[in-house]
């Protein structure tokens, strides 16, 4: 492949901040009112077996949609400055994330206490920075073989797709994207590379925001 995919830029934002993401990942179920949207069962159900593949070639569709995306943008820019590739993903490819789901999680119990106006500021935070640091890393693609690797199905509506991207002379690198099936189709709502999920790295780097703003008003 000349460029690398959608995943390939999504790896390049999760190692930056890889090394501060060490705890072990756990499938985002909080038991939170505000958790994935529940689908309604359909009358007639076609066997597991068969849903379960269904599932899988939805999302995986999803995915490749966004990697045509990606190939034809660079491919039509050999160049593009990084205002471009920032504007480029925030109308192309931010589409494909739920960062209003990743904010919840992320944000854990402490959410349902929040304003409506403190929502909205973290997730656009989040959602600027995941975007910022794919726009810096995406300057610098390089050509990149990539495999695809077995789909995991983990739960109803819920699918986990990997991939491994060859690097000459060094060990590949594992990305997984876990999807779930929204009313509005497929979104991804964690990307984890070699391990490092991104929601809980979200999760640490907010914590550690809000302790420092208690801490700065306790003392003021």
């Amino acid at each position: 492949m000349k460029k690398s995919l959608i995943v390939s830029a999504c790896l390049s934002c999760l190692l930056v901040t890889s090394v501060n993401a060490q705890q072990p990942y756990r499938a985002p179920y909080m038991g939170y009112s505000h958790g994935m949207p529940q689908q309604q069962m359909p009358t007639q159900r076609p066997p597991i077996r068969q849903q379960k593949i269904s599932e899988v070639d939805e999302a995986g569709a999803v995915l490749k949609e966004g990697l045509k995306k990606l190939l034809g943008f660079f491919s039509n820019n050999q160049a593009p400055n990084h205002q471009l590739i920032a504007s480029f993903l925030d109308k192309e490819i931010a589409p494909y994330f739920d960062f209003a789901y990743m904010t919840k999680w992320a944000a854990g119990g402490r959410y349902m206490r929040m304003s409506d106006q403190q929502k909205m500021m973290m997730e656009q935070q989040l959602k600027t920075q995941f975007l910022s640091a794919m726009a810096q890393k995406l300057s610098s693609f390089s050509n990149q073989r990539v495999k695809y690797l077995a789909p995991k199905v983990q739960g109803k509506g819920q699918v986990e797709l990997s991939i491994a991207i060859m690097n000459r002379g060094g060990y590949p690198a594992r990305l997984d994207f876990r999807l779930y099936k929204s009313k509005s189709g497929w979104k991804v709502y964690d990307v984890s590379a070699n391990g490092s999920s991104a929601l809980v790295y979200y999760r640490q780097y907010f914590r550690q925001q809000m302790q420092r703003q208690r801490m700065q008003t306790r003392f003021r």
